[in-house]
């Protein structure tokens, strides 16, 4: 089986990594760009439940992933799998890393090879990252 690079981004905020990390896991939805990178659209919302990340619009739900390790205030791993079978599932982590202006933020997604798409999911992911950790960002930023 052919290896698929992982997807490395980070971004840095000006918030403490403890800060960063709650606003990060505990209040994705009022930072995460639902209507564009979500399964069902504007007006469902996000949020991690019992050790698991949960799409929810209306009655009904969609698994993103399950939490792997939860260290606060310095790593969340899980898997990821958003709309797709769990069979497909790839690997996110993200550090929370102390920075002189803040903490910098470092997304590690890999484990491409499981998912259908492959390549194709990957390249996806790597232009979605950045507009999702934008969005991070700037809510981190103003609070």
């Amino acid at each position: 089986m052919e290896t698929i690079a992982p997807i490395r981004r980070e971004v840095l905020v000006a918030v403490p990594p403890e800060r960063a990390f709650d606003l990060f896991t505990g209040s994705m939805g009022r930072w995460w760009p639902m209507a564009t990178h979500s399964v069902y659209g504007a007006g469902a919302t996000v949020a991690f439940e019992q050790g698991r990340l949960v799409e929810r619009l209306g009655d009904q739900s969609a698994e993103w992933g399950v939490v792997l390790a939860w260290e606060p205030p310095h790593l969340l791993r899980m898997t990821w799998h958003p709309g797709n079978p769990v069979e497909e599932s790839t690997d996110l982590t993200v550090r929370f890393l102390p920075h002189d202006r803040g903490t910098r933020v470092e997304l590690v997604h890999a484990g491409w090879e499981r998912h259908a798409l492959g390549e194709q999911a990957a390249r996806n992911y790597g232009d979605g990252w950045p507009i999702v950790l934008g969005e991070f960002a700037g809510v981190a930023n103003t609070a």
